[in-house]
């Protein structure tokens, strides 16, 4: 068990620990890639070895239907583990895991869809090689350059210049966290949001993606590729006539950016005028020198009180659902001078709006064991719903208590290599607790507990929390997540101080009231936040504390499912068959596009009796004066049972106090035999 601890070192100690502290760049996006001039030897589309994912749409202007989307799929693509094998010091590209190629490419189609395009861009294999070469090389010499690589570059290669001359390119981003920065565009260089504008290109079928992690002193690298030979074809159809970010409807606010902007195919915006409205009030906007070359023409302008030169700037968001009106003007088309106007409503995707309707599961509160038992569920409202997910479990008492003693018993570690999740924090022998330190800030240090949770309105989660050496970029974070793990929410987060932050252990207590009767699932996370100076403490060290120690991880009031059983149906009817009398828990979820989870419904909780048994009375058989009638038991169990007669059907039944019982097979097949009378005589057997 850790006791509280408070902790002395000499200043030196802490000046070891500052200038040793590695340096994590911030994200720099560089110039987009101009238009290619041939377009011959790019990937079409046709017979090549493909990464697909994606076909998504949305209605954008259901708010419901926006809030499932992001909450299923664009957050699906978080903490994808990358398991690369490229080697900087090598000059060795690797390659990376399909899922985290998906992860990106996930992202990709989940942007295009919100923007009313088609959603269903596949990676090439061979594109994918060359990006990894290209953001190899940008790692590998920190900076990005599209043309004009010179062969003194560190790890040059052909490919990846190639991939150079056709990606957005990144740095201090990797992966999804990349297309996301691609569609933020952020940067004094970036006014036109050239990366944004290819991301979003509606002609474009087929990209490609690598991306190589920190290494060393070596950040973390993007090489997107975004141009195919559909570049100039035919438009294929679209939502609207435009294409904007954020797009008309609903869009969730961690995705709206300082940079609006509205593209129109083959129309000349560059006197075009924009007027921009929240709830009626004019807000003052800047409108960004206008270029084309990058895309579709676009007018891209910020409100004028917001930096877009720095990814830390964050567009303003009050927590309520946010209406702004756009209307632009002075576009020059074939048909003359033009105007759009649309309404886009920023919004918390965490908060259910007026469209949710819980999955309410029904049917009896008894169900029969052995027996089939029929259930359904309160049908989700949305055209990209292709199934249901049913849970069965049973629940036993949750409560627990791990002060680190005894390892992993109660959780799974997700960490990078080189450090132990169970520490003697300063070195004092026999007191243990659990560390997330971050070696390097790739990727989130995890430690979820194995349980899924049951929480009552009284359920607490309590821990001894220490924040110690943390930068700004660096987060403490309790999640939950009601889906299976698909998304997480915060309901704890500590921002590191800067320096050496707490020395002594701090008593954290969360209520999981707002969770009462949904299984949820529960995870310690250690983030880092890419926006911002990107500096972190990397020293795993326990003597000054760097990083994040926990103790006395107390979970009270709460039932933990058990003994899960999933089973996928087309539409809201299960069938639910209970092997045994005792206690069941039954949950639903949809899924949209067949394998991304909406929230759970409440649970069901049924008890399962023992039916009344099920009789099957066979052919009387008549042998001289004697009757013999054998009988099996289909469903249930019974032990006592009697032969009831009538001379007719519509008569009173008697019992046959004369008839001999005889086993055939025991618990299941038995026989009456009974004396054969001279008149016509009805049978039936009958059990208390």
């Amino acid at each position: 068990m850790q006791k509280a601890k408070v902790f002395y070192f000499f200043a030196v100690l802490v000046m070891a620990v500052c200038t040793s502290n590695a340096l994590y760049a911030q994200p720099t996006l560089g110039d987009a890639p101009k238009a290619p001039t041939n377009i011959s030897g790019l990937p079409d589309g046709g017979l090549r070895p493909l990464f697909v994912t994606g076909g998504f749409n949305v209605n954008t202007s259901s708010r419901e239907q926006v809030r499932e989307f992001y909450n299923a799929i664009y957050t699906a693509s978080f903490g994808t583990l990358i398991d690369s094998t490229a080697n900087m010091a090598d000059c060795f590209p690797g390659t990376n895991s399909t899922a985290f190629q998906e992860a990106v490419l996930l992202r990709i189609n989940w942007f295009r869809a919100m923007a009313g395009l088609p959603a269903a861009v596949t990676f090439d294999s061979d594109e994918n090689t060359e990006d990894q070469s290209g953001a190899l090389m940008m790692s590998a010499n920190d900076q990005l350059q599209h043309t004009g690589i010179p062969p003194t570059w560190s790890c040059f290669s052909i490919d990846g210049t190639n991939a150079a001359a056709n990606s957005n390119l990144a740095l201090g981003y990797d992966g999804p966290d990349a297309i996301t920065g691609y569609i933020w565009d952020f940067g004094t260089n970036n006014y036109e949001v050239g990366h944004r504008r290819w991301i979003l290109y509606p002609q474009t079928q087929v990209m490609g993606t690598g991306d190589v992690l920190q290494q060393n002193s070596f950040n973390p690298a993007n090489a997107t590729w975004v141009f195919d030979a559909n570049y100039g074809g035919p438009r294929p159809a679209t939502r609207t006539p435009y294409v904007s970010w954020p797009p008309a409807g609903y869009v969730p606010y961690r995705v709206v950016y300082p940079q609006w902007s509205f593209a129109l195919s083959n129309a000349d915006l560059s006197a075009a005028t924009v007027n921009m409205q929240s709830n009626g009030v004019s807000i003052p906007v800047s409108i960004q020198p206008y270029q084309t070359g990058y895309g579709e023409n676009t007018l891209v302008w910020y409100p004028t009180n917001l930096d877009p030169t720095v990814s830390s700037t964050a567009f303003p968001f009050n927590g309520t659902d946010t209406v702004f009106t756009v209307a632009v003007s002075n576009i020059i088309t074939s048909e003359g001078a033009e105007s759009f106007s649309y309404i886009v409503t920023v919004f918390d995707p965490a908060v259910p709006g007026a469209g949710y309707v819980p999955i309410i599961i029904s049917g009896t509160n008894r169900p029969t064991i052995n027996a089939n038992n029929a259930y359904t569920c309160t049908p989700v409202v949305n055209p990209n719903i292709t199934g249901y997910q049913w849970l069965v479990a049973q629940n036993t008492n949750g409560n627990f208590f791990d002060g680190a003693e005894n390892g992993l018993v109660n959780f799974t570690a997700v960490t990078t290599s080189g450090y132990s999740v169970i520490t003697n924090l300063a070195g004092e022998s026999g007191d243990f607790c659990f560390y997330l330190a971050m070696p390097t800030p790739a990727s989130d240090q995890i430690l979820q507990l194995s349980e899924l949770l049951f929480p009552e309105t009284n359920t607490m989660v309590k821990f001894n929390s220490l924040l110690g050496y943390a930068t700004t970029n660096q987060i403490a974070e309790v999640l939950a997540s009601t889906n299976g793990g698909t998304v997480w929410q915060d309901i704890y987060s500590q921002t590191g101080s800067g320096g050496a932050g707490e020395s002594s252990f701090i008593t954290q207590s969360l209520s999981l009231s707002n969770y009462a009767g949904t299984p949820v699932l529960l995870r310690f996370n250690y983030h880092f936040n890419t926006s911002g100076s990107g500096s972190y403490y990397s020293q795993t060290l326990t003597d000054p504390p760097v990083g994040w120690f926990l103790d006395n991880i107390v979970v009270t009031n709460t039932l933990q499912l058990i003994n899960l059983v999933t089973n996928s149906t087309v539409s809201t009817n299960f069938t639910f068959t209970p092997a045994q009398a005792t206690n069941y828990d039954l949950l639903a979820y949809a899924l949209i596009f067949n394998q991304f989870p909406l929230d759970w419904g409440p649970i069901k909780q049924v008890a399962a009796i023992v039916g009344s048994p099920v009789i099957a009375l066979g052919v009387p058989i008549v042998s001289g004066n004697q009757v013999l009638l054998n009988f099996t038991i289909n469903t249930g169990t019974a032990s006592t049972f009697h032969l009831l007669q009538a001379n007719q059907l519509g008569g009173s039944w008697l019992t046959n106090a004369n008839a001999s019982l005889t086993t055939n097979t025991l618990g299941s097949s038995y026989r009456f035999t009974t004396t054969n009378g001279s008149t016509m005589r009805f049978y039936r057997v009958q059990t208390p």
